[in-house]
Formats: C-alpha cells, sequence, structure tokens
C-alpha cells in the first residue's frame, strides 16, 4: 500500500518530499511545479467527475456517487472527494486497515470496501486518463502513468472482479444521435465516458494544425467550437480518426478489466461512427 500512497502524493502540487519519491520510484527526475500545472490543471484534470460525468466537469452526479462511498465506510467526506491523490490515499488506507484488522469479519468488510473502491471509482477511470498521461506528459509523469497503470491492474488480478458494470458506466448517457453542430453535441464530445475519449487542449492545438485552421485560446469548449465553426465536416472527420485510435486502447485492457474494456471500446466506437456519418452526411 505504501506504493499506492507515494503515487498519490505525486499527482499532487510538487513539494519537499516529491524528489526523493520520485528517486525512490526510479522515475527519473521529480516532476517540476510548472510541469505539473501544465498536465493536471491546463490538460488533465485529475478528478473522476471530469471523466465520469454526463459533461465532462468537476462534480455533478458523479462526484455525488464518490461521496456516497466516503459515507458508506463512515468517513468524512472531504474537499477534494474525487481527487485522484485522495482516492489512491483512501486505497493505501484501507488496505492497511484490512492487514492490521484482527477479526475476520471486519476484515472481510475492508477486503470489500477496498474492493468496491478499485472497480467502482478507480478501474472504471484511470487507465483512460493513465493512457492520456502517458502519451502527452513529460518524462516524469510518463513513468508515474506506468507505474501506477501497472499496480492497479496488479491489485485488479488480486481479486474476483465484478460481473457488472461499475453505476457510473451503467448510468453514463451515451453520445447523442443528432448530426448537427449544436452546444448538446458539442458537450457529449468532450465528456470522456460518453464519447469514449478524451480530447485536451494540446489535441485541439492538434487537429488545428493537422487541418490548417485557427486555433483561439481558452477553454476546450471555444477552442472546439471554434474549430467547428472554419470547417465542421473537417473537424469531425478528425474527430472519427481519434476515436478509431481509442477503440484498440481500450481493448488492449480486455483481459485485465473485461466489461470496463469493452465499455469504453464500444463508447469510442459509438463515437467513431457517429463523427464519420456526420462529416458524410451523404453515405448514411
Amino acid at each position: 500500500m505504501e506504493l499506492f500512497r507515494a503515487l498519490a502524493v505525486l499527482a499532487e502540487h510538487p513539494r519537499e518530499e516529491t524528489a526523493a519519491l520520485a528517486q525512490l520510484l526510479k522515475l527519473g527526475r521529480a516532476p517540476s511545479a510548472t510541469e505539473y500545472s501544465d498536465l493536471f490543471l491546463f490538460q488533465l484534470y485529475p478528478y473522476a467527475s471530469v471523466y465520469l460525468g454526463a459533461e465532462g466537469m468537476l462534480g455533478g452526479e458523479a462526484a455525488d456517487r464518490v461521496a456516497g462511498f466516503w459515507r458508506a465506510i463512515g468517513q468524512t467526506v472531504p474537499k477534494e472527494l474525487d481527487h485522484l491523490a485522495t482516492l489512491l490515499g483512501l486505497y493505501a488506507r484501507l488496505g492497511d486497515l484490512q492487514t492490521s484488522e484482527p477479526a475476520d469479519d471486519r476484515r472481510s468488510a475492508l477486503g470489500r470496501a477496498r474492493a468496491a473502491l478499485l472497480f467502482e471509482h478507480l478501474l472504471c477511470w484511470l487507465p483512460v486518463f493513465l493512457e492520456k498521461a502517458i502519451e502527452i506528459g513529460p518524462p516524469s509523469y510518463v513513468e508515474w502513468g506506468r507505474l501506477l497503470r501497472s499496480a492497479l491492474l496488479d491489485e485488479a488480478a488480486s481479486f474476483e472482479a465484478p460481473e457488472r458494470l461499475p453505476l457510473h458506466l451503467r448510468e453514463a448517457p451515451g453520445l447523442l444521435d443528432g448530426s448537427d453542430g449544436s452546444h448538446e453535441v458539442q458537450v457529449a464530445l468532450l465528456a470522456p465516458v460518453r464519447c469514449g475519449i478524451i480530447l485536451t487542449r494540446s489535441d485541439l492545438h492538434r487537429a488545428g494544425r493537422d487541418l490548417g485552421l485557427g486555433v483561439r485560446a481558452g477553454e476546450r469548449r471555444f477552442v472546439l467550437n471554434a474549430l467547428l465553426e472554419q470547417d465542421p465536416a473537417a473537424v469531425m472527420e478528425w474527430l472519427a480518426g481519434e476515436a478509431g485510435n481509442w477503440i484498440g486502447r481500450h481493448r488492449s485492457y480486455s483481459d485485465a478489466l473485461g466489461p470496463i474494456a469493452t465499455f469504453w471500446a464500444d463508447r469510442a466506437a459509438a463515437m467513431a461512427r457517429f463523427a464519420s456519418q456526420w462529416s458524410h452526411p451523404a453515405n448514411t
């Protein structure tokens, strides 16, 4: 459990012990404050609700479900209740409590709580998040992401995987069927649990470069809207290609995560079809 505790610290703003932990975990140079800000404040927000919520934003029903878990295990709901570091710290604490608990029934209950946290609130989004962190992060965060991914999959293998999808995924709305550039479509395109992909600021800037379009500064919705206003068909075709690439990435977790991996792959496949049909309406 100390590994998860250390990895949790490295998901927070760098502080005095960050360099020592990075060295201990053989991650190379510790991340700088600038690298932390660029990755976790401007590109990949480390909150479960961003990836599990219907609008791809902080809070909402996804955060409420995480809060419900905190309450169910008798804990005070913290301010940063669905932050990656908070959830990893909780997972480590539950593991420590389980190991030190002498009573069989209580130890079993703690094991069930740890499994619920792992499958219901971590594995349902973290592999997707870590795929993107490894793709766009600086070297220290790339190694951090690989180590955390490996540790999570090792933990998953130590439990009997639930047959049902996590509630976050069971209750997630699908991608809209509409074929216009409405606000609701744009919301869905930026909500990972609905479209099956993560689009960061850097991805949208890459789209602009690839397509020769102007890219405005600002939040992702403004950037995406500006791209769509210039050449909607080209942008949607580009998004179809992105979604197609994500299908294989999700499927690579099929053996380890089963229905969770299938859910994400299916969402990305639906996104690819939607975007392709939108960009080539005559073929639908």
